[in-house]
């Protein structure tokens, strides 16, 4: 059932976009489209329906959560490309919104965003440019616009991306550290283990990974500031695809993080007062 499933999932879409193409061009005129839709891919497309509708009854029989459902129904691949996409798009409404993840009264928030949006936001600027020069210069109507649908598209994720790092911060609360690469947790401390933060710049590191006992966090100069735990703690890297991460232990941490002095004061003062308080 599952490769049946699959099977006319994807013969359904080639079909419509072979008759979509063929229309567009001519070589089909609407009248025969038409009736390729409503004998062809209509019929197929009931029968993904009805297949699917099977499918999730019984995986939620089963016991199997929505997530799972959706792992199941469309892969592990495309359910999290589609993830990404919806949460993009939360982002964007979360940014209009001037809306933080996290936030709120005794949560002090940590950006770590500055100097990592120039390149993104570069390539935004220069896709706007091209599509104008392809919408300028392309001689077909059907295909100026095609293009120009596509690419508008194909923006919206991207900036929905940026926007998530950006309404996605680190959080420090008088319990917990809150560790975070857009909206993926890295890892949840608790602050009084953290014994030092120190401000250093490190400018060997553009990606985030671990070096023996160290995770690091870059921006895309470096790292500015290095916590050291009481123990060693286990973090989940972040990965483009959630299920493609792996897990690590380790005791320090280099961060990239706009106001290196603020995050220190959010961190200092509970580590601190948790000395203090145990040399009593």
């Amino acid at each position: 059932v599952h490769l049946v499933h699959r099977a006319a999932i994807v013969l359904t879409l080639a079909l419509v976009g072979t008759n979509t193409v063929l229309a567009a061009r001519g070589v089909i005129d609407v009248q025969q489209a038409v009736t390729l839709y409503l004998c062809v891919e209509l019929p197929l497309g009931l029968l993904v329906l009805a297949i699917g509708v099977l499918r999730v009854r019984a995986l939620r029989r089963s016991g199997a959560s929505w997530s799972q459902v959706l792992d199941e129904i469309a892969g592990r691949t495309p359910a999290a490309l589609l993830r990404m996409e919806l949460r993009s798009y939360r982002g964007l409404w979360w940014l209009a919104r001037r809306r933080r993840a996290g936030e709120g009264p005794g949560v002090t928030a940590i950006g770590h965003t500055r100097g990592t949006l120039a390149v993104p936001i570069a390539l935004l600027v220069a896709s706007l440019v091209e599509m104008t020069a392809v919408h300028l210069l392309v001689p077909w109507e059907w295909l100026r616009w095609t293009l120009l649908i596509v690419s508008l598209y194909s923006l919206l994720p991207l900036a929905g991306l940026l926007a998530d790092r950006i309404v996605h911060p680190h959080l420090v609360t008088a319990d917990e550290f809150v560790l975070r690469s857009g909206h993926q947790v890295i890892a949840r401390i608790d602050p009084r283990d953290v014994q030092r933060c120190i401000p250093r710049r490190r400018f060997d590191r553009t990606e985030a990974g671990v070096d023996d006992d160290t995770l690091f966090l870059p921006g895309p100069d470096g790292t500015v500031l290095d916590l050291v735990l009481a123990q060693p703690i286990e973090v989940l890297l972040p990965a483009f695809l959630e299920h493609r991460r792996r897990r690590a232990h380790v005791q320090r941490i280099a961060l990239h993080v706009d106001d290196p002095a603020a995050a220190r004061a959010a961190l200092t003062p509970v580590s601190a007062r948790s000395r203090g308080s145990s040399r009593r």
